[in-house]
């Protein structure tokens, strides 16, 4: 079962649930792109090898990072976790929150993924990368502050 199933409180329930863009996949484009210039330009079969060996080291390093990472919106918290051995976890109410930021680059416009900063009370800011789609989360973040300030 996921940690935030695991953590939520009574009558919390999730409203919005992501994981990291596809994006963390990046070195593994890199370590192929290495391989087949390498292959290409010596012609040396254990060099490539090497460099097929440390792709493969580095697509499983990442699919572990992309499944053990999670982000959530409930409607009473949001709820980040990243990280398998070394853990890293958010989990501010909402009514804990100053503001949410959203920084993308030019990759991040095309590819629609960015970072995404949750200020919180006494000046806390707690930044989160490879967010898909950031304002859309931003958005829902947004909606559950104004439901609350309606009640």
């Amino acid at each position: 079962m996921s940690y935030i199933k695991d953590t939520l409180l009574k009558d919390e329930q999730i409203l919005y649930y992501t994981r990291p863009h596809y994006i963390v996949f990046y070195s593994v484009f890199l370590w192929a792109a290495v391989f087949i210039f390498t292959v290409w330009i010596s012609s040396s079969t254990l060099l490539g090898g090497l460099m097929l060996l440390f792709g493969l080291i580095s697509f499983i390093s990442d699919l572990i990072s992309y499944k053990c990472s999670e982000y959530a919106i409930t409607n009473r918290r949001i709820l980040i976790k990243v990280g398998f051995i070394r853990r890293k976890s958010l989990e501010i109410f909402l009514d804990r929150i100053e503001g949410v930021y959203v920084e993308q680059g030019i990759s991040g416009r095309i590819l629609n993924f960015g970072t995404v900063i949750i200020a919180g009370v006494g000046g806390t800011k707690n930044p989160f990368f490879y967010i898909p789609d950031p304002l859309k989360f931003r958005s829902n973040i947004q909606q559950q502050l104004q439901q609350g300030v309606g009640k």
